[in-house]
């Protein structure tokens, strides 16, 4: 590698890592507010949520990288232009292949990334979420009994404790619970700690009454004890057995549905498809390379700025991925996923032989800067 290879390289590095940084945490704000119902309903810390909310920045990674390598290489050969350096390039023999070299290697460590967070580090991320989510809605101690609060757990049951300890401990606990047509029972303990049994979590309760109102005819009869027990197993769904989506699947288990379960049954073209568009990804990397690097240095030098073909390689790399979803939704129909590979690779192909066929590096010398 050279010097001309390094200043490229340069020029490039500090560009895409901010276009990363910023675009990700851009989108990633947006996306993460559809967690927030983990510290409004289940009453989660602050640290949980962006634990939780960070999961999901891999799944935003496998979409902007192609992106951000795209503006990356539109920023850095303009600013070229701008000092008039790829000129000078071109003067001193540098040939557009050579000159591409270095942009050829970004885009491979790009792609390289790009294929990493499709088939490891987005379904691994996925599913650490996917279980935690599951964990916390199945977190009574959380979902249901929250200081201060009068939470409904059901139609006709509530329950408000006054403080919560450590270890699904309680102070100062009542339990209002009218679900049965045959009378009123008010539920209040000085002490209670929630407990996991057999069939399920237990409410132990110390220290308390039941007061109970036969048929709701206003008489009462009052109960004191020193242990009871609530059973609340029906207001418990469990973690369970998870089904994992689309995002959540490495892609073995995509391209290879298991059809003894009914879920890949009813989506295995869906399931197939989507591994194969996550093997054709990192190829959009190279395609968006290519189309900005033709729209810099693949038409005849000008001083008339390059306004007009960065915004018609801007609109032509939203074209073609629009056509890769377009050929994912195809391909889950009829089963054709060699549609998921013909965009990027068309375009490959046309645009390097646009830039480097030897035909076409004669016929579209720069004037003037060769």
């Amino acid at each position: 590698m050279n010097s001309l290879d390094k200043y490229l390289l340069r020029q490039c590095v500090t560009p895409l890592t901010m276009i990363l940084l910023v675009t990700t945490a851009i989108v990633w704000m947006t996306q993460s507010l559809q967690r927030i119902d983990i510290i409004v309903e289940y009453g989660q810390g602050l640290w949980t949520f962006l634990y939780l909310s960070l999961l999901i920045i891999p799944s935003l990674l496998a979409i902007i990288i192609p992106f951000a390598l795209f503006g990356t290489i539109i920023y850095a050969l303009h600013r070229l232009h701008s000092d008039s350096e790829i000129a000078v390039m071109f003067a001193a023999g540098v040939s557009r292949w050579r000159l591409s070299v270095p942009l050829l290697l970004v885009t491979l460590i790009t792609a390289a990334a790009t294929f990493y967070v499709n088939v490891d580090l987005m379904p691994r991320c996925y599913r650490i979420l996917k279980q935690n989510v599951a964990e916390i809605r199945a977190d009574l101690a959380n979902s249901l009994i929250r200081e201060g609060e009068f939470v409904n757990v059901s139609d006709g049951l509530t329950i408000y404790v006054d403080q919560t300890r450590s270890e699904g401990r309680f102070v100062g606990l009542l339990i209002n619970d009218y679900r049965n047509h045959d009378g009123r029972q008010l539920y209040m303990a000085q002490y209670a700690r929630l407990q996991d049994s057999d069939t399920g979590p237990v409410l132990q309760l110390r220290n308390g009454s039941i007061q109970r109102e036969e048929n709701y005819s206003g008489k009462i009869d009052i109960i004191r004890f020193e242990n009871w027990s609530v059973d609340l197993s029906a207001f418990s769904d469990g973690p369970g057995e998870l089904v994992l989506e689309l995002t959540e699947r490495y892609v073995g288990e995509l391209l290879r549905p298991d059809l003894s379960h009914p879920y890949d049954r009813a989506n295995a073209g869906k399931l197939i498809a989507e591994g194969h568009s996550r093997l054709a990804s990192p190829l959009y990397a190279f395609a968006y390379a290519l189309i900005g690097i033709y729209a810099l240095i693949g038409g005849a030098y000008t001083r008339r700025g390059y306004f007009l073909r960065i915004a018609a390689a801007g609109a032509l790399v939203f074209g073609l991925r629009l056509a890769g979803f377009f050929a994912q939704g195809a391909a889950e129909g009829t089963g054709a996923v060699w549609l998921l590979y013909a965009p990027s690779l068309a375009a490959i192909a046309a645009f390097a032989f646009l830039l480097y066929a030897p035909s076409r590096v004669a016929a579209l010398a720069p004037k003037g800067a060769a």
